[in-house]
């Protein structure tokens, strides 16, 4: 008899990531039968509903790209901006509904940093060329490129890293706000201790942090990934 196992020893972070691309992906799926019914030749909109809320993310995504990057690339970006914004979006507001925010994981928030890093140098070589992209890291003064190349480079590693880890700190002081409040509630007995803690935390800390703070970091984190894609591809 054949018996799998499989090892869920997963910090809470990592479990959250699970849940939410599970939920994504069912999201997803069920949202892409619906438009597939949808005729395009009668050019249907949904007028309300789930459906019109997509829609309207949808052209949104694609205007965003369009309008900060251009028509050319819109289909590459109007998806990604889509995707990260969904989850992201879902990400930081995960503990709404118990599940540990996956950005406060800094192996999680770096992956992002990961993605961020593969577009920048995809479109700084897909503009720039090879060695206009060697040029620039090599800096305009041949004479001291053996100084500025390195510091180039570093750059180059720096900045997406410098991305990942603002959205981990300011998601993992949420939760370290949350678990302090917690913490000092327990001082107050069980009864009265839960009703601070109930108050205090989610009127005040998830609205913050979670809400707030959450949201803030997405579009943040999508301003400046469109932003230095457009700084490596050579626009103003």
């Amino acid at each position: 008899m054949i018996r799998l196992h499989f090892d869920w020893d997963l910090s809470a972070s990592c479990k959250s990531v699970i849940v939410i691309f599970i939920i994504l992906a069912l999201f997803f799926i069920i949202m892409g039968i619906r438009f597939a019914k949808l005729d395009p030749k009668k050019d249907e909109v949904p007028t309300k509903g789930l459906m019109f809320l997509c829609v309207f993310w949808v052209r949104w995504a694609n205007n965003f790209a369009v309008s900060n990057i251009n028509e050319k690339e819109r289909g590459f970006f109007g998806p990604f901006v889509v995707t990260e914004t969904a989850y992201l979006g879902f990400a930081n507001l995960s503990s709404l509904i118990g599940l540990t925010p996956p950005m406060s994981n800094i192996a999680v928030a770096l992956s992002m940093s990961l993605i961020a890093f593969c577009i920048f140098q995809f479109y700084a070589l897909k503009y720039q060329g090879v060695k206009n992209r060697i040029d620039g890291l090599l800096g305009p003064v041949k004479g001291v490129s053996f100084l500025v190349f390195p510091i180039n480079l570093i750059s180059e590693f720096m900045t997406p890293i410098a991305m990942g880890m603002r959205l981990f700190g300011n998601i993992f002081s949420g939760v370290v706000m949350a678990a302090l409040i917690f913490g000092a509630c327990e001082a107050l007995g069980a009864v009265l201790g839960s009703i601070v803690a109930t108050v205090v935390v989610a009127g005040l800390v998830h609205t913050i942090f979670d809400i707030a703070f959450g949201i803030i970091q997405v579009i943040v984190y999508l301003m400046l990934t469109i932003l230095l894609t457009r700084q490596n591809m050579g626009l103003e």
